[in-house]
């Protein structure tokens, strides 16, 4: 057994980086819990009032998606961050779950990616109303009007190109 030397302590002093570190994850975490809400809740929505919903959008997004579909399930998360980012800077964004299965198939995938935008489910009737296909497909809105689409996944960067240019008013 070592004796302790007088004038020291049993308790190891922490080394400054140490603590500097722990304290800057703590600060990390809290404000990553402050920025995050919770996720949404995935709602039934008839088409006609998804219709009233896009036409009185004056510029947004809406991404058609489900929850069987592999390239969406890559594309969600990003789409999920994007937004936290985005959208005090304008951005408004719509899910759009076209699953058979119903609104209950695509909420564990909201939940587990924190999808804080609106999802709606309006299920196949949607595909052929609005040519969702193939999905994911992002569908741009200005004035109410869908004015242009693009087709499949998308990587992060990509999406943040495409998000920039369509909020400074340039085409997708």
């Amino acid at each position: 057994m070592n004796p302790i030397p007088p004038g020291q302590s049993a308790t190891p002093t922490p080394r400054p980086r140490a603590v500097l570190l722990a304290a800057l994850l703590c600060v990390l975490i809290a404000a990553a819990s402050v920025q995050a809400g919770p996720p949404s809740t995935v709602t039934p929505v008839s088409l006609s009032d998804f219709d009233t919903l896009l036409a009185q959008t004056q510029q947004g997004l809406v991404v058609a998606m489900a929850s069987w579909c592999g390239p969406c399930k890559t594309e969600l998360p990003h789409l999920a961050k994007l937004y936290r980012e985005f959208r005090d800077k304008g951005l408004v964004l719509y899910g759009l779950s076209v699953d058979f299965a119903g609104e209950k198939a695509m909420q564990p995938l909201v939940n587990r990616f924190g999808v804080e935008f609106p999802v709606f489910w309006a299920g196949e009737a949607a595909v052929g109303r609005y040519g969702l296909n193939p999905i994911p497909m992002l569908v741009f809105i200005r004035g109410g009007r869908a004015v242009a689409s693009l087709q499949g996944a998308h990587t992060e960067e990509e999406l943040r190109v495409i998000i920039e240019d369509f909020l400074a008013g340039r085409a997708p």
